[in-house]
């Protein structure tokens, strides 16, 4: 049979081969690696678990670098996941802790992997991570959510006397600087006062190292006035529980009871360097009462450098002995050491510590915390980590998060936020709130704090700036209502909620007070406390995930309405930084809709006007009583606001309210007026088609 090809349909045959060809041509930077069948590099990569976005997973690579070749990078993209596209995993490691976004829906995510050696050659290989719904019972919370209380445990309340001088150091008689010492706090003294923290609103207690501390006065060469390490920083011996805080039972019962409370225990930890007097040299010939010994200076042997090196990693942070935790072993052990203590800390309830607060972030190195967050999942795959990593915030994380490292990190950047929004530059900062929303996730979140141990306390600032004790609790209470609505995590310092703050002058601290607990009673700041954690509860999963955006107000008006909306869900805050009351007016979208006010607990029913438009008018309170509505609305929305042109006094005010209440009454009435109606006319019928019949 003869067959006739025209040139056209070879031209096409010719096309298809060569497509055909092209397609099955590798590609040539991997034929590049794979000729040399010496330097050839074969891996793969797995992924250990199921993991939900509360929970996290290993990605664990498995190397045969026959030619032993260095390897200089790993990348792993875990797009899918909603994390970055480039995620460094350490070539000492092999592994790394991988976590998913709230907002990925479950399912089988692709995760490609790349290695590159020290010829620059590149392999691929690929895995999958399952990403499981999570299952949330209903008094369960996510990290994102956590509502945090740091103290300084020796500070807040004195259980157990009996453990108050365990080295015989007779703390009564020192009077050069008795802020310095030891002032008796103790675990057993934070359970004693678990109902106080569960009414003020908080879920997680964040208590400072636990672990046994040098026991001398460090300036005992000195005249600056005795100092202790009361605040825990300082360990001895990081397997031990510090006497001064209490037993292991005393710590188990912390953790059991506040549990029953639904509240997570987290302790802080430092791995970057020990307390004063442990380095191999530091022995001397009259040693200061609790001085560390020679056993104990051997359990870091070789562990400490000789001296202090160049750089955040390298350096001596005030002298005190740094651990060179680039060093393998020395990395290991210090990571055994700390992640035993979920295990030590495990009750017999089966309840355990849930987070870390690491201490001194930058000045470890990355591959360390890496392992750290890979030992620690391994033996809890919900376990988070908080870092403080001095001077990060919400444009520079440094690098710590959404990288195997850690979970959040402290935002150091937020005190200014709030002090600049206080102090009138109320669309400025919230202009930043909206890209700092933008900017964090579950898996990458901050801490937002006003003060700490280690600055001047917020009210103490405003105060020592000039403004007046009235106005600056004031600000104060403004600035709370910023942090405990906003997205991330609030760190509460303990007694700032009553008023209590101070300045950081070392050796005496004053930021560092006793919790005062006589100004627990009547006290105007907790209770503004206590309302807005209330509403962060109600409103947990929106105000820990959802969008801010500005309704109306400006800074020459001295008041802002924002809403914070997720899932089709809203709700407005309103901030008065005005001295008196501010009356505005809310548009919104439903004739009938409902305005609650979760701050003072008034409803406000819409009005119709005149121009047809549904509008509430709202008494915003002034900067003293809280300067602070948060408001929901059933039905509908809020579109707009502005000034109320003829401002409202307080009879008008409880007019309003009590026509709120009125309308719906008056509703109601009606209603059972009419089924009265249709029920008499009923029997009526019925009487009469009877009477028919009859």
């Amino acid at each position: 049979m003869n067959v006739k090809i025209s040139r056209l349909s070879l031209n096409k045959f010719t096309i298809v081969i060569l497509m055909m060809c092209f397609l099955f041509i590798p590609n040539l930077e991997d034929v590049e690696a794979e000729e040399n069948s010496d330097a050839k590099i074969m891996f793969q990569a797995n992924v250990d678990r199921e993991l939900h976005y509360d929970q996290h997973a290993l990605l664990e690579l498995e190397i045969d670098n026959k030619a032993n070749l260095g390897i200089t990078e790993i990348v792993a993209d875990l797009s899918q996941l909603g994390g970055p596209d480039q995620f460094f995993i350490s070539p000492e490691l092999n592994c790394v802790t991988i976590s998913v976004r709230s907002d990925i829906e479950p399912g089988v995510k692709d995760i490609h992997v790349k290695l590159i050696d020290e010829n620059g050659d590149t392999y691929t290989t690929s895995t999958t991570a399952t990403v499981i719904p999570r299952e949330k019972e209903e008094h369960e919370r996510d990290w994102d959510e956590a509502v945090i209380y740091f103290m300084l445990t020796d500070r807040f309340y004195d259980g157990d006397s009996n453990n108050n001088d365990p080295y015989q150091i007779d703390y009564r008689a020192i009077t050069d600087n008795p802020r310095g010492t030891y002032q008796g706090g103790d675990f057993k003294g934070i359970t004693e006062n678990l109902d106080y923290l569960q009414r003020l609103g908080i879920n997680t207690i964040w208590i400072t190292p636990i672990v046994e501390n040098i026991g001398h006065n460090v300036e005992y060469k000195s005249d600056a006035g005795s100092y202790f390490a009361y605040h825990g920083y300082w360990a001895k011996d990081f397997e031990r529980l510090n006497p001064h805080l209490g037993t292991l039972n005393e710590f188990h019962a912390l953790i059991d009871q506040a549990a029953e409370r639904g509240i997570d225990i987290m302790v802080d930890v430092v791995l970057n360097h020990s307390g004063y007097g442990l380095k191999g040299t530091d022995e001397v010939t009259e040693p200061p009462v609790g001085y560390p010994t020679s056993d104990d200076r051997n359990r870091f042997i070789g562990m400490l450098r000789d001296r202090s090196g160049a750089g955040d990693v390298k350096m001596e942070l005030s002298g005190l002995p740094d651990f060179k935790t680039e060093e393998d072993w020395i990395r290991r052990q210090l990571v055994e050491w700390q992640a035993a203590w979920i295990e030590k800390s495990t009750t017999p309830n089966g309840n355990a510590i849930k987070s870390y607060r690491v201490d001194t972030v930058k000045h470890v190195d990355n591959v360390t915390w890496q392992h750290f967050k890979n030992e620690l999942v391994r033996i809890d795959s919900s376990f988070k980590l908080i870092g403080e990593a001095w001077g990060a915030n919400y444009q520079h994380d440094l690098g710590y998060l959404n990288s195997g490292m850690m979970d959040s990190l402290l935002d150091f950047g937020f005190k200014d936020h709030a002090r600049h929004f206080v102090n009138g530059s109320l669309e400025e900062v919230n202009k930043q709130l909206i890209e700092r929303n933008q900017s964090i996730s579950n898996i990458a979140t901050l801490g937002q704090f006003l003060g700490s141990h280690d600055e001047d306390g917020f009210l103490y600032r405003l105060i020592n700036n000039g403004d007046s004790e009235e106005v600056a609790q004031g600000k104060l209470k403004l600035a709370a209502t910023l942090q405990i609505t906003s997205k991330g995590q609030p760190v509460i310092y303990y007694g700032e909620e009553i008023g209590q703050s101070g300045a950081e002058n070392w050796p005496e601290y004053d930021n560092r007070y006793d919790f005062d607990w006589e100004l627990t009673e009547n006290n105007h700041i907790l209770e503004h406390y206590q309302r807005l954690l209330e509403f962060r509860s109600s409103f947990s999963e929106l105000l820990s995930r959802g969008d801010r955006s500005m309704i109306a107000g400006s800074n020459d008006a001295e008041w802002l309405l924002v809403e914070r909306s997720y899932q089709d869900n809203s709700v407005y805050l309103g901030f008065n930084l005005a001295e008196t009351k501010q009356e505005i007016k809310l548009i919104v979208s439903e004739k009938d809709a409902m305005i609650t006010d979760h701050y003072t607990g008034n409803t406000y029913q819409s009005i119709e006007g005149s121009n047809g438009e549904n509008y509430v008018l709202i008494s915003m309170p002034d900067l003293f009583d809280g300067g602070t509505i948060l408001l929901s609305v059933d039905k509908g929305e809020i579109l707009s606001s502005e000034q109320s042109i003829e401002p409202i006094d307080s009879e008008d005010e409880e007019s309003l309210n009590q026509s709120a209440i009125e309308n719906r009454s008056n509703v109601l009435i009606i209603v059972m007026c009419f089924v009265l109606i249709v029920g008499l006319a009923g029997t009526i019928l019925l009487v009469t088609k009877i009477k028919r019949r009859k």
